[in-house]
């Protein structure tokens, strides 16, 4: 009687496997939505999809790791739910991806698939569809009323996590290579719409190259004071500005392509600090194609900006001169022996 109730039972098991499938353990989801402050440190991996759902914060003390190839994307939202990536001071954003297998940030509405070779169906027409990536740190800005710190406009100016600035010159948030930011720049908050990249008092030891910034509604790039360096970027068909530059921006932005159109402003806008403490900046060995723009200017640099240009080319572009704003302390220099390292045939730009 035992025996037979035990094979009623194993055949009753294979049955009821049969029906349902048996499995070592649940199948893990290869869509993530990620929300809110991230609590410890993290690894995205290539082999699963990110969803930015609002404001996503990388707090003091925490890394977020970004594996080659990892393709994250933001939900649609207007202020105050704009989806962003926001990295804390003394967070860090270790976002490294090669030419082969870059990092794509770009919206939920992008059809992109890179795991079925689906190219995406937006074009450089296709703007403001989130929020960007906000890095704060901890080096210094040259702010009007003398302070060390501000928050940054569009963030909230209640949580400490939306602040920036102070006197580590070396700072540093992590590192990105290979990282194409695209479709950004949607309206975040009172008087400030976002960027594709947005770097506020970010310090010398933050690594940055190999960047593309594709169709931001407004600002490829901006800088907000920091000495951090910037090495081979390309910024395509901006809104406002390509490179953006304020609050005594002290670092180097070097080998550089900007690709301008219609709608674009300046392919450079500098101001300088408001403080005592200026800083100077330096762009070094950059190319800009207007693309036949009308409207835009190769520059626009204020009385206050203190810096140097260097092996500055502008082509394809209707005004060629912009404004120095009658500033001797900015230098325009020409050196013929040192020519542009350029490496944009792994972006997004160069398939248009």
């Amino acid at each position: 009687m035992r025996q037979h109730n035990l094979t009623k039972k194993i055949l009753g098991a294979l049955v009821f496997c049969g029906f349902i499938g048996c499995q070592d353990a649940p199948k893990e989801d290869t869509i993530l939505v990620v929300q809110g402050e991230i609590q410890a440190d993290t690894t995205w991996s290539a082999d699963k999809s990110y969803i930015l759902d609002q404001q996503v914060t990388v707090p003091a003390g925490v890394t977020l790791t970004i594996e080659p190839g990892t393709v994250i994307k933001a939900n649609a939202g207007e202020a105050p739910t704009v989806s962003m990536l926001v990295i804390a001071r003394g967070g860090k954003l270790m976002a490294k991806g090669t030419a082969e297998q870059p990092i794509i940030f770009t919206s939920i509405n992008d059809n992109l698939d890179k795991e079925n070779d689906i190219a995406s169906a937006l074009s450089q027409e296709d703007v403001g569809l989130w929020g960007g990536i906000i890095i704060l740190g901890n080096a210094p800005v040259s702010l009007a009323n003398g302070d060390e710190e501000t928050f940054y406009v569009g963030l909230d100016p209640n949580d400490k996590s939306s602040y920036y600035g102070g006197n580590k010159t070396d700072d540093g948030s992590g590192e990105l290579e290979y990282v194409s930011i695209r479709h950004g720049g949607i309206f975040i908050g009172t008087g400030s719409e976002s960027n594709g990249l947005t770097l506020c008092g970010v310090g010398s030891g933050t690594t940055i190259n190999h960047i593309e910034i594709f169709a931001n509604q407004d600002d490829g790039v901006e800088l907000f004071g920091g000495s951090v360096n910037v090495d081979n970027l390309i910024v395509h068909a901006s809104g406002d500005d390509a490179i953006d530059i304020d609050e005594g921006y002290t670092g180097t932005i070097s080998n550089f392509l900007v690709e301008l159109t219609d709608r674009s402003d300046n392919a450079v806008e500098i101001s300088g600090g408001q403080g005592d403490s200026a800083g100077a900046f330096t762009l070094s060995n950059g190319t800009i194609d207007g693309k036949g723009a009308e409207n835009s200017n190769i520059y626009s640099i204020d009385e206050k900006a203190e810096g140097t240009l260097t092996n500055i080319v502008a082509t394809n572009l209707e005004d060629a001169s912009g404004s120095l704003a009658s500033n001797d302390k900015v230098k325009v220099e020409t050196n013929d022996n040192k020519k542009a390292s350029l490496d944009f045939n792994w972006t997004r730009a160069k398939q248009q």
